[in-house]
């Protein structure tokens, strides 16, 4: 398999993902300034979304969107701990968990990598921020140390990816004590720092 990324993007949780796995994949990386792969490859060719993760496996076969890719690749090792709980409220809380993270708050910090984007622009996406923020930090109340039913999950990981981006609205994120707790927890997994690591980002983890 080989993974196009962004350094720090959210195809970072599939990058963690496929290492927590123990899967055997290779990593190009897409400059979206130029619309190429490290190698000169058009990346329009290979998603024509324009936007990371896509997983090429080697039949030629393309998967994109983040929560498709990660739930597929759970879904190959049923007997790990990321696997999808098999009860079906359970898998439901975990796909309830990615689509939080995935349509809100996720899609909150656009208007910071953006460099057309005004200043009240920034001012709503910051608001909206706290606003999921202070849900999380409600979440992690009583001693909880995952986000969904207190197991760690692949909603875990894609929530990890987003809070690295906290700083960059403006916003310090040890101001929500739990929260923070918890992005200082995943940032010590093993697999979790390789991939930073591969990156160029262990430094600014």
């Amino acid at each position: 398999m080989k993974l196009y990324y962004v350094p720090a993007s959210c195809s970072l949780a599939t990058h963690i993902i496929l290492r927590e796995l123990g899967m055997e994949f290779s990593l190009e990386r897409y400059d979206p300034s130029k619309g190429q792969t490290e190698t000169g490859s058009a990346y329009a060719g290979i998603n024509a979304k324009a936007r990371v993760p896509a997983l090429e496996f080697a039949n030629g076969d393309i998967l994109t969107e983040g929560s498709a890719l990660v739930q597929y690749l759970v879904s190959q090792t049923p007997e790990h701990e990321l696997a999808l709980p098999i009860e079906l409220m359970a898998r439901a809380r975990v796909q309830e968990g990615l689509s939080f993270i995935a349509s809100d708050f996720h899609k909150s910090f656009s208007p910071f990598f953006s460099a057309s984007t005004d200043d009240a622009a920034k001012e709503r996406a910051q608001a909206l921020i706290i606003k999921h923020l202070e849900y999380l930090e409600t979440t992690f109340g009583d001693g909880r140390e995952y986000f969904v039913d207190n197991k760690l999950s692949v909603a875990d990981i894609y929530l990890f990816v987003v809070l690295r981006w906290v700083e960059a609205s403006g916003l310090e994120l040890n101001t929500w004590k739990k929260v923070f707790a918890f992005r200082e927890r995943m940032n010590m997994r093993p697999h979790v720092r390789a991939a930073l690591e591969a990156e160029g980002l262990l430094e600014a983890a």
